[in-house]
């Protein structure tokens, strides 16, 4: 499995969010990482599932949970005239969904 030699962020909003578990925070900074290079994240989720050691369907939960959340936002793109997908893009929301708790957090209550 080739290592990217790119950082990953986690954000307060992220890394202090209720309902995110450590495994979708992680996968989170993952997206960070391979979205410096191009802007968007390309992996497959058969990609990140060899990666965590997880089954796609596990990926897919993740996934589905930072999107829902507004963390991330995914475009498909589709062969010309099918509805076979070519290309997912995951890209970050700049900022994000913010929690209640996140303005405390940012003045170091």
């Amino acid at each position: 499995m080739p290592n990217p030699n790119y950082y990953a962020i986690m954000p307060a909003n992220i890394r202090y969010h209720p309902s995110l578990t450590f495994a979708e925070k992680v996968l989170y900074c993952e997206i960070t990482a391979l979205a410096s290079k191009e802007g968007y994240c390309w992996a497959t989720n058969r990609y990140f599932a060899s990666l965590y050691g997880v089954s796609t369907r596990t990926i897919t939960r993740w996934i589905m949970k930072l999107l829902d959340l507004g963390f991330i936002v995914i475009e498909n793109e589709y062969l010309p005239g099918t509805k076979a997908l070519d290309k997912r893009k995951i890209s970050i929301v700049v900022g994000g969904m913010s929690t209640p708790g996140d303005k405390d957090v940012q003045a170091g209550r």
